[in-house]
């Protein structure tokens, strides 16, 4: 969801951030309900996460507390 004047993560963050954590691709996209090759998509900045499923958006914004 895109809530004015709230900042959202540039597509690169999420994949930064995952990894600070810990977090395996495979790991989170099954947790967020994607297949590896859409999230790695995503993390490159191909795919923009505000289009993924809100399931998808919920639970990545969530687990590595960034805005989507």
């Amino acid at each position: 969801m895109d809530i004015p004047g709230t900042p959202t993560a540039p597509p690169h963050a999420i994949g930064v951030r995952r990894r600070l954590l810990g977090i395996s691709l495979k790991t989170m996209a099954q947790e967020a309900g994607l297949s590896p090759e859409v999230l790695a998509a995503v993390e490159r900045g191909e795919y923009d996460p505000r289009s993924l499923h809100l399931q998808a958006q919920r639970v990545l914004g969530r687990v590595l507390d960034i805005s989507l």
